[in-house]
């Protein structure tokens, strides 16, 4: 069942960008979710069974799902040239409250970055 939902989830995601002109590309999430987006650290224990990323090495904490998400989209972002897809611009992942580089840079859209959002929502 859980096999199940992702692959339907993916296909409307596909459907609805189509529909929009917008080209998906699939990439592999394998420990996203214990890599640390700041640091690059990778541990199983850096994610806890409440869902809060909190990195061993450089103390990096946000919420899990947020951390791996820009693991993700860093992951898009570093394919080589002949397997990037065209129209990612100038290298930036848009994100809900700003932008982040491959090389980690966060630039906020407000005043209160995602990080400090994502981390009040976790302990909320």
């Amino acid at each position: 069942m859980h096999q199940w939902a992702f692959r339907e989830l993916q296909e409307m995601i596909r459907w609805k960008a189509t529909e929009y002109g917008i080209r998906v590309e699939d990439v592999h999430p394998a420990f996203s979710s214990q890599t640390c987006s700041k640091c690059g650290h990778q541990s199983s224990t850096n994610r806890n069974l409440e869902g809060l990323f909190e990195c061993n090495e450089c103390r990096y904490e946000v919420d899990g799902d947020y951390n791996a998400s820009k693991n993700i989209g860093k992951r898009l972002l570093s394919l080589p040239e002949g397997k990037r897809p065209s129209g990612l611009g100038d290298g930036h992942l848009a994100l809900k409250s700003g932008t982040v580089t491959l090389n980690g840079d966060y630039t906020a859209y407000d005043t209160l970055s995602s990080e400090e959002e994502s981390h009040a929502q976790a302990h909320g």
